[in-house]
């Protein structure tokens, strides 16, 4: 199992507020973000993601969850005793004219052995990566 955990912020020049508005609107993260190739609705709420890291297909079943300051995309576990997971908590705070964004990523993938190898990469890819593609759309 490959376990990440990591944190990244940065400042971006849109109110909290688009900042959200972004995380909110699940059908438009292809469009910017440069893991996410698919998104799909499912009932209930949950989403269907089919994602590329460094080559490594994914495909999970998540549930967004939106507050008043963050968003919360988290995998859903396919039965029980799933030991995969995927979490990652942007959370959007004033600062000066714009945003502080920062995320942070806990994931847990039943990866092959040579992922587990390229840790440092895979963590890049899902926490800094995402955080400027999301920078890039507001």
């Amino acid at each position: 199992m490959l376990r990440i955990d990591g944190t990244a912020r940065t400042e971006v020049p849109a109110a909290p507020a688009r900042c959200l508005e972004v995380l909110a609107a699940v059908d438009e993260y292809p469009a910017w973000s440069s893991l996410i190739a698919d998104v799909e609705r499912l009932d209930g709420g949950r989403l269907r993601i089919r994602a590329q890291v460094l080559g490594l297909a994914v495909r999970m079943t998540c549930a967004l969850e939106l507050g008043a300051d963050r968003a919360v995309l988290r995998r859903l576990p396919h039965e029980p005793g799933d030991e995969e997971g995927y979490e990652a908590t942007f959370t959007v705070t004033p600062s000066g004219s714009g945003s502080r964004v920062e995320l942070h990523t806990v994931a847990a993938l039943d990866a092959p052995g040579p992922a587990r190898l390229l840790r440092g990469r895979v963590t890049k890819a899902l926490v800094d990566d995402l955080l400027a593609d999301l920078a890039r759309a507001v």
